[in-house]
């Protein structure tokens, strides 16, 4: 018995030698749940499971507003808890896009052992954030009905199905890591058709967002309230409540106005003096690092009455991190 164990030693050692990859796919990594012997999958190591909603934090004032239908003085009111609660966790959040920005970076490298350490840098950083905003829930519980907790409860429902939906995605990209930037032949990238956000109606035509692989894909938003019907009679308000439904769909689907890489605008009847206008409603998108902007003057859009449609494509991840303040990306 002892001469067939060392023989079977032997040959495990010799396998390690010949084939580290091999020997590493199935004897183990960082553990899991999987279809290979030592916990992975056949496809390679399954994904951390890393922070998601909280990253972004609560719905902020404009679509809480909408979302939970508030009073004129609960929104006075949840302004300024939203606005204290992104202040005191700004360094954390602002931590949390570097600690991506950097594992993602050594995802694309195939250094795993570097991005497992930023995802359980990213991880700790999650659940401070995590802990944070429950403070928030529990103290917003004082300030609305039971009926609009509900609907908070599902706008958040709904941000952790995105994110889950994200993971799934983002597991590719550790298979690809693991197998040295060659994706499996049978992981390849699918096209996912994110559900409708909770106060953004339902598109007419078509999906309000996909998302394939890392990219997410908005459909034109108008100004329209979680039932279908225009806001707004000028085009300033109208402009407002789109780029409001853009954020909403795109945090939705896992990602944020900071992942925005390119954004096309319809303005129907379009003057030169509305080029202001537009650009102060959608002032969190044309910061100091904007994407690219495509401005068209169009006869009219798909909804009588309405004067602007704004669609986007963001890019989850390092590209869209990249799009940070200059120091931060200097960091």
């Amino acid at each position: 018995m002892k001469r067939i164990s060392r023989l079977g030693m032997a040959a495990a050692l010799l396998v390690c030698t010949l084939s580290p990859r091999m020997a590493w796919g199935q004897v183990g990594g960082y553990g899991g749940r999987g279809r290979g012997m030592g916990g992975l999958d056949r496809y390679g190591p399954p994904a951390p499971k890393l922070p998601g909603p909280e990253l972004d934090g609560p719905p902020d004032s404009a679509t809480a507003r909408e979302l939970l239908g508030l009073t004129q003085d609960q929104a006075a009111r949840y302004a300024q808890a939203y606005d204290s609660f992104m202040v005191a966790t700004r360094p954390q959040r602002d931590s949390a896009r570097l600690a991506t920005d950097k594992m993602n970076d050594r995802l694309d490298s195939g250094d795993l052992a570097a991005a497992m350490f930023y995802a359980e840098r990213l991880q700790d950083l999650g659940k401070y954030l995590r802990n944070r905003q429950d403070k928030f829930e529990d103290d917003l519980k004082r300030l609305v009905s039971s009926d609009q907790m509900k609907s908070y409860r599902r706008w958040k429902d709904e941000q952790d199905r995105a994110a889950e939906a994200k993971r799934r995605e983002d597991a590719l990209r550790w298979r690809e890591a693991a197998f040295g930037g060659e994706r499996p032949a049978m992981a390849p990238e699918r096209k996912t058709v994110i559900a409708d956000a909770a106060g953004v109606a339902h598109a007419d035509l078509g999906s309000q967002a996909v998302r394939v692989g890392r990219t997410v894909y908005v459909a034109s938003q108008l100004a329209v309230d979680s039932a279908g019907t225009l806001v707004g009679g000028d085009l300033r308000n109208q402009a407002e409540r789109a780029f409001a439904n853009l954020t909403t769909v795109l945090r939705s689907a896992g990602a944020s106005p900071q992942d925005v890489v390119a954004v096309t605008i319809y303005v129907a009847n379009y003057r030169p003096a509305d080029f202001a206008t537009i650009r102060d409603a959608g002032a969190l998108y044309f910061g100091p690092n904007p994407p690219t902007v495509t401005l068209l003057g169009v006869q009219s859009l798909g909804r009588e009455g309405a004067l602007v449609a704004v669609g986007a494509t963001a890019i989850t991840g390092a590209s869209g991190f990249a799009r940070g303040s200059p120091r931060e990306r200097e960091r």
